[in-house]
């Protein structure tokens, strides 16, 4: 087991018949689910292909339990690499920040737009080498198209979730995950989760005050002004005052520079 949370856990494995190793989620299923329409999302997940997008390579769907195969990351989640090595620097800030938005860019240009709905850093994978990060856990079901308004009442994570969001007012759009990548930006900055760790007392009065004030997560300070800038258009109150993801990668992608392809020792 390389991971656990409210849904099920995450396993590393490897084929006995190809030694490939890769990461197998696996899930209960609720009494009641709809297997025509799970088969389907599985099947339009397959199809997916980006870099930046964790590839789904095949699933077991049993009476009980579905196993999801996927593309392995050995870094972990950009959440854990924050626990264990502290914020990110611009030479890793920076290019992950491109990742992320080039996965969601994808994503929100389909065919049929497909809305994520949940960027946040336990959402973000890591290739250590060469650095690459990896978006996951999103669901076709989430289609712009289909402009579903989900319950959040039992979301374990409102801190990350645009205004609308809580509110149900516009429901999981485009510019919902532009918020989200803006908080998960601040999140890497900081080590910390955006509005601060200790900013609330509980999740129910960090979802009144992120609903119903005009407040928007605080900027890091120490991070590049023009970085700061980019955060700050991610989380303007309004949705449609957010830039769409290919205008932040027109903004963002000159700020990167190419990553040292030497040994770490070299390096240091």
């Amino acid at each position: 087991m390389i991971g656990q949370g409210t849904y099920g856990s995450v396993y590393r494995a490897q084929s006995t018949v190809s030694a490939h190793i890769c990461a197998v989620k696996e899930m209960k299923l609720e009494d009641g689910v709809d297997r025509d329409k799970l088969e389907k999302e599985l099947s339009f997940c397959k199809s997916l292909r980006h870099p930046n997008i964790v590839s789904h390579l095949g699933h077991d769907l049993s009476d009980k339990v579905i196993r999801i195969f996927s593309e392995l990351a050995d870094g972990g989640s950009i959440a854990s690499w924050l626990d264990e090595f502290g914020r990110l620097d611009d030479p890793l800030l920076l290019p992950a920040s491109v990742g992320i938005l080039e996965g969601l860019n994808y994503l929100h240009t389909l065919a049929t737009p497909v809305v994520h709905g949940s960027i946040k850093g336990t959402n973000v994978l890591v290739v250590s080498a060469p650095f690459r990060v990896m978006l996951t856990d999103f669901s076709p079901s989430r289609c712009e198209e289909a402009r579903a308004v989900q319950s959040i009442t039992t979301c374990p994570s409102p801190f990350w979730l645009a205004p609308e969001v809580i509110t149900s007012q516009e429901g999981r759009g485009p510019r919902a995950d532009v918020w989200s990548c803006g908080c998960t930006f601040i999140e890497m900055a900081t080590a910390e989760r955006p509005w601060g760790n200790v900013a609330f007392g509980d999740m129910w009065q960090a979802m009144n005050y992120i609903a119903h004030t005009q407040a928007t997560p605080p900027v890091p300070g120490h991070v590049s002004v023009a970085f700061q800038e980019i955060i700050r258009r991610c989380t303007q109150r309004a949705p449609t005052e957010r830039p769409s993801t290919q205008e932040l990668l027109l903004q963002l992608r000159p700020l990167v520079a190419p990553l040292p392809r030497l040994p770490p020792w070299e390096v240091c």
